[in-house]
C-alpha cells in the first residue's frame, strides 16, 4: 500500500490544535500584561475598553451593552464607575438626551488600548514575518472564511434547544 504525502485528519487536526494551543498561550500572556498594567480593573472592565480598538466616537451607554451581550446595565453602570475612577474612561451628558451619557475612553485609556494593539500588531508581524507574501495572502484568506463560517452563539443556542 502507498502512503500519502499528505497528512491524514487526524494528523492535521493535531497540528492544529498545536497552533490553537498555541494562540492561546499568547493570548493568555497578552492578557495578563494587560490586567497588569490596568491593576485595580476586572477582566469585564477591560471588555468596555476594548470597545474602542477600532477609532470610534462617543458611545451611549445602552450601546454599550447591547455590544457586550448579556451584561446588564446595573452591572455595565459598576464596570463605567470603576473606569471612570481610575480615570479610563470619562461620561458626559449626552446634549440631544439629557436622560444619558455618552462614554469615551480619556486620554489615559486611549494610551491604554493603543499600547495592547502594538503589542498585537507586533505579535501579528512575527506571524506573517516567517511567511512568503503570497503565503500571508492566504492565511489571511482562510482565516476570513474561517471566520465568517464559524457558528455563532445564537447558532450554537438553536442547536442545543432544537431550535433552527
Amino acid at each position: 500500500m502507498e502512503s500519502s504525502l499528505f497528512p491524514d485528519r487526524q494528523q492535521m487536526t493535531t497540528a492544529l490544535l498545536k497552533f490553537v494551543f498555541f494562540l492561546s498561550d499568547m493570548v493568555n500572556e497578552q492578557q495578563w500584561n494587560f490586567e497588569q498594567q490596568m491593576k485595580g480593573c476586572h477582566p469585564e472592565d477591560v471588555r468596555v475598553l476594548f470597545l474602542w480598538i477600532e477609532p470610534r466616537g462617543p458611545l451611549m451607554v445602552k450601546e454599550i451593552a447591547h455590544e457586550l451581550n448579556g451584561v446588564s446595565l446595573s452591572t455595565l453602570t459598576r464596570i463605567l464607575d470603576r473606569l471612570e475612577q481610575q480615570d479610563y474612561i470619562s461620561r458626559m451628558l449626552n446634549p440631544q438626551d439629557r436622560r444619558s451619557f455618552r462614554v469615551m475612553p480619556t486620554e489615559r485609556g486611549q494610551q491604554t488600548i493603543d499600547t495592547f494593539m502594538q503589542e498585537w500588531r507586533t505579535v501579528a508581524q512575527n506571524i506573517l514575518g516567517v511567511l512568503t507574501p503570497t503565503e500571508q495572502l492566504i492565511l489571511i484568506e482562510l482565516l476570513n472564511k474561517v471566520q465568517r463560517h464559524w457558528p455563532s452563539q445564537k447558532d450554537a443556542h438553536d442547536r442545543a434547544s432544537g431550535e433552527r
